[in-house]
């Protein structure tokens, strides 16, 4: 076989190829749907320790969260929606609120203590869409989610179970992009072992046990294809 045949060949290969891969695209277009997140989380009351002293709770701060959630659609199994498997992951920059570092004597304590807290919460969604007969480029959802969070404090890290439930609604203007907005109940199980959060000539812990509530709103862009 010549070169020119050899070239031939390759070339009616790449072309049988494309059209292949075009036609699974167009098979399976906007099965796909990935989402850049942005948003805010509030409220959590931590139940902390301090050795020789009373328990007590620490105001988690408000923050901005971001993140990013990618999975796959389906049609649903009774034919009013569709159906979406998908991972997210999401992250916390915060801080506790105390009114004085329980580590100092008050006479030293002139500023409040603010140890920093950053949660990385790791998401398997289960999402369920309901088509709308008067408006298919509008879809609300309700989202059921599993996890895990990890807590990275000054002291120490440490992996705890996470959940959610929420509810929210997408916007389709285009069939391959539109906008994602949602409410959720995030809670944090503290059912593992204790978590040292600080430590400056005595330790503050995490107590084991308990739930930290928190509530989460995000929006974002999002891509089908």
């Amino acid at each position: 076989m010549t070169l020119s045949n050899v070239l031939h060949v390759l070339e009616v290969g790449a072309i049988v190829m494309v059209a292949l891969c075009a036609n699974l695209l167009a098979e399976d277009a906007q099965s796909y749907e990935i989402t850049p997140l942005v948003g805010a989380s509030f409220f959590g009351t931590p139940h902390l320790e301090q050795t020789g002293s009373p328990n007590f709770y620490a105001q988690l701060a408000d923050s901005l969260t971001y993140g990013l959630a990618g999975g796959y659609r389906f049609d649903g199994e009774h034919g009013d929606g569709h159906d979406e498997i998908e991972f997210r992951w999401m992250r916390q920059s915060s801080h506790l609120s105390l009114p004085q570092n329980p580590l100092v004597p008050s006479s030293y304590a002139s500023n409040s203590f603010r140890p920093n807290v950053t949660i990385d919460s790791f998401f398997g969604d289960f999402t369920h869409e309901f088509d709308l007969q008067e408006g298919p480029k509008i879809a609300p959802f309700i989202t059921g989610s599993l996890g895990a969070a990890v807590l990275s404090a000054p002291a120490s890290t440490a992996t705890r179970f996470t959940f959610g439930i929420g509810a929210g609604l997408k916007i389709f203007p285009a069939p391959r992009w539109g906008f994602r907005m949602w409410a959720e109940y995030q809670p944090i199980v503290m059912h593992t072992e204790l978590q040292r959060l600080v430590c400056a000539g005595g330790c503050i812990v995490i107590l084991n046990g308990g739930i930290i509530n928190q509530f989460q709103v995000s929006i974002g862009p999002a891509f089908r294809f």
